[in-house]
Parts: C-alpha cells; sequence; structure tokens
C-alpha cells in the first residue's frame, strides 16, 4: 500500500505546494501594492513636486529610503552675485525640459505595468479569500501582511 503523504503522492505534494504558495501571496500582497503604486508615482517623479500631497510624499518616501517622513529640504548654497556657480547656462525654470519620445514611451510602459502587477495582485487576493478552505488562515496572513510593515515603519 502506496503513502498518503505529500511526499509520496505527486497530487498531495502539488497541493501543498498550491497552498504554500497562496500563504505567501497573501502575506506579500499589501506590500506588493504598496510598491507597485508607489513606483507608478515615481516613475512620473510626482511625489517630487511641490504640490504634491504630503502623504505622497511620505509614501514616496518610505519606498525609495525606508522612511515614512517628508524629505528634509536641502539648504541653499550661497550665490555669487551673478553666478551660480556652474559654468553651464541657467535653465528657464518656467520651461522644463523636454524629454525624449523613447524615455516617455519607456515611462507609460512601466506604468502600465505597475497597473498591471496591482490588478493581478488585487484578482490574486481575491481569488485566495473567495476560494480557500481555510479562510481565517487566509485573513489573518492579509492583516499580517499589512500590520508587519506598518508597525516596523511605526518603530
Amino acid at each position: 500500500m502506496k503513502s498518503k503523504t505529500a511526499r509520496g503522492n505527486p497530487a498531495l505534494r502539488l497541493a501543498l505546494i498550491r497552498q504554500i504558495h497562496i500563504y505567501i501571496s497573501v502575506f506579500v500582497a499589501p506590500s506588493l501594492l504598496f510598491f507597485a503604486f508607489t513606483g507608478a508615482l515615481q516613475t512620473f517623479r510626482i511625489p517630487d513636486q511641490k504640490t504634491a500631497p504630503v502623504v505622497i510624499q511620505k509614501l514616496a518616501r518610505l519606498h525609495k529610503d525606508d522612511v515614512f517622513a517628508i524629505k528634509p529640504l536641502r539648504p541653499e548654497r550661497p550665490k555669487a552675485a551673478g553666478h551660480d556657480g556652474t559654468d553651464r547656462p541657467k535653465a528657464d525654470p518656467e520651461k522644463p525640459p523636454e524629454a525624449k519620445a523613447s524615455i516617455e514611451a519607456m515611462k507609460w510602459f512601466f506604468a502600465a505595468v505597475s497597473v498591471g502587477v496591482m490588478f493581478s495582485t488585487l484578482f490574486g487576493l481575491w481569488m485566495a479569500l473567495a476560494h480557500s478552505r481555510r479562510k481565517p488562515i487566509v485573513w489573518v496572513l492579509l492583516v499580517a501582511g499589512v500590520a508587519t510593515p506598518v508597525l516596523i515603519a511605526a518603530l
């Protein structure tokens, strides 16, 4: 008689691997959503704009620097009369430099990838929560996946 353990039965092994995959995915899904969202914002330098909401600036800093705080302002350097300390001509502050078409296309591609990652992750969460036989474990892992980085950031 054959053993009915995951080691002896390929179907049970696959079921165990799927269950472990669900548990790990549900735990990391909140962080994946966070990084996809903040990465999409950073693609267009939205958090770097002075008009960006403070929470967006703090989330971007958490993404880049692991700190939930606004980036401190740099002190202004003293300027010599009529000279900015470089040999480059000053750029017109009213007109931002134009980006190459390939750079703009790449930005939009990465933004689309971020949106795709977010939708895929949300669909995966829905499937795990709707179709799992062990819903309480899935819910606990989801809450832990949200709470863990929040608690660490609060330290």
